[in-house]
């Protein structure tokens, strides 16, 4: 009972704080509890589902951040060079790809892992829920951005 009152209570903040998000812009942690609680109530986890489906997701997301910020490290200095030679730009092709499959690699990891978890129906529509979060928080942001 506790848990699912902590689960309910992280919903209702989460709305909340995705409502009226603050003026100093969002910051990771603020993001973080947003997006949990946008995933538990989207995918209707119950409680026993959220403790277990948690700690798996936490290790995948990690694996996944630390692979798109070195991409996006390397996008910047890519970015920042002034001339680059068609050797220069294939390297960076490759590297692309290979980060793309890293992505794929990462994701071929985890559904098994999901799946001992959580029911298929679940796993299925976790990464269409990933991409609807990113994609309302992109359209916050920019909102808030615009009234300011």
């Amino acid at each position: 009972m506790k848990k699912l009152f902590f689960l309910t209570t992280l919903f209702i903040y989460s709305t909340l704080m995705y409502a009226q998000p603050p003026k100093d812009g969002m910051k990771k942690e603020k993001i973080a509890s947003l997006k949990v609680g946008f995933i538990t109530n989207e995918l209707k986890l119950t409680t026993k589902e959220a403790e277990v489906f948690w700690p798996v997701y936490n290790q995948f997301d990690n694996e996944i951040s630390t692979l798109r910020n070195n991409f996006r490290k390397e996008i910047i200095q890519f970015k920042e060079k002034t001339s680059v030679s068609e050797s220069e730009a294939d390297a960076f092709i490759t590297f692309q790809l290979n980060m793309k499959q890293q992505e794929v690699d990462i994701l071929k990891k985890y559904i098994p892992n999901f799946k001992k978890v959580l029911p298929s129906t679940k796993v299925a529509q976790l990464l269409g829920i990933e991409q609807e979060f990113k994609l309302k928080l992109i359209k916050q942001m920019r909102h808030n951005r615009d009234e300011n």
